[in-house]
């Protein structure tokens, strides 16, 4: 009788309606890491155009594929030292750190002609991507309390999914 009433308790919470919605919110926050974290390596799914075109040679090629991650520690580095997260809500964090990166991606197609603008741009990408991942992940830890690997997990496959996807599209 007493297990019977476990179970049914538990059935209860797991279907309640805030548990759902935060299934949901973990859902739209995979879905939007996918889609910011995919600036990471779009330049770099891009590289054999760009060394036809610019006629880059392996120095350039590996600034430009570093700027990136040379940016995103500068950028986690800057965020905790001025505590970002805990000053500005992770949402807006998220949003305004996506919306740069989307914006420096756009400069790049239509300002960068070689490495020595190529560069910089996507150092400043690295940096706005300090702004989606981390909170990201804080904002799915904080959400689940039973469950945070899962959802963890969720959201870094999401970013995963969205890492490796201008790989994927510059293959087909």
């Amino acid at each position: 009788e007493r297990d019977g009433a476990r179970r049914r308790a538990r059935a209860s919470v797991v279907s309640s309606p805030i548990v759902n919605v935060r299934w949901r919110q973990l859902a739209w926050l995979s879905i939007a890491e996918l889609l910011a974290l995919s600036l990471w390596f779009s330049a770099s799914a891009v590289l054999p155009a760009l060394v036809r075109e610019w006629r880059l040679g392996d120095v350039a090629r590996a600034w430009l594929t570093n700027a990136v991650q040379l940016g995103f520690v500068a950028g986690a580095v800057l965020s905790a030292a001025l505590n970002l997260a805990d000053l500005v809500s992770s949402r807006t964090l998220i949003a305004a750190s996506a919306a740069l990166g989307a914006a420096t991606t756009i400069v790049f197609v239509l300002v960068a002609h070689g490495p020595a603008t190529a560069v910089p741009i996507r150092f400043l990408t690295g940096v706005a991507l300090a702004g989606v991942y981390p909170p990201g992940i804080k904002l799915a830890a904080s959400w689940f309390k039973s469950h945070r690997g899962l959802a963890v997990g969720v959201l870094v496959g999401g970013l995963t999914l969205g890492s490796g996807s201008p790989h994927a599209i510059a293959a087909i």
